[in-house]
């Protein structure tokens, strides 16, 4: 089941997901789609935040474990839904997913305490919301060719 994502109108719109116990905010913007059921094949030699590649509409997928990437912990094999994010670069769409185990709402936060603005970081900063600690998370850096997790993602 396919469920398409209202993008909000400014930064301050983002979709909340949670993953195991850690809930996370995903600019709206960058937000293309949340899909449910979809299926990773583990691939051999693979980083360890990658959960394997789905077959998603008729292209490849690499699909990225959350809770992996902000924990620094193995991924799981049991996230039930995949936030598709995209990003347009001179005329090319890029995509790729990440494994949550559900897709809350979409909020508008304005604050978060440790914003770190402009950082190279996957995390950005947290806000306290009535589900608890959220991060923040920079998606922008899940698309640059060079990025890797480093110890201060897993904050």
């Amino acid at each position: 089941m396919d469920q398409e994502v209202v993008r909000g109108q400014e930064d301050r719109h983002f979709l909340l997901v949670r993953s195991g116990g850690v809930f996370c905010a995903l600019p709206a913007n960058h937000v293309r789609r949340v899909v449910r059921g979809l299926t990773c094949h583990p691939v051999p030699g693979g980083q360890p935040h990658l959960l394997g590649l789905a077959h998603y509409g008729g292209e490849p997928l690499a699909v990225l474990d959350i809770l992996a990437l902000v924990s620094g912990g193995a991924p799981r094999a049991n996230n039930r839904a995949t936030v598709i994010l995209g990003r347009e670069q001179r005329g090319e769409r890029t995509v790729l997913g990440l494994a949550v185990d559900e897709a809350l709402r979409i909020a508008a936060i304005t604050e978060f305490s440790n914003l770190q603005p402009g950082g190279d970081g996957l995390l950005q900063g947290t806000a306290t919301l009535e589900i608890g600690a959220v991060k923040l998370l920079n998606t922008s850096v899940l698309f640059a060719d060079e990025w890797q997790p480093t110890e201060e993602s897993h904050a």
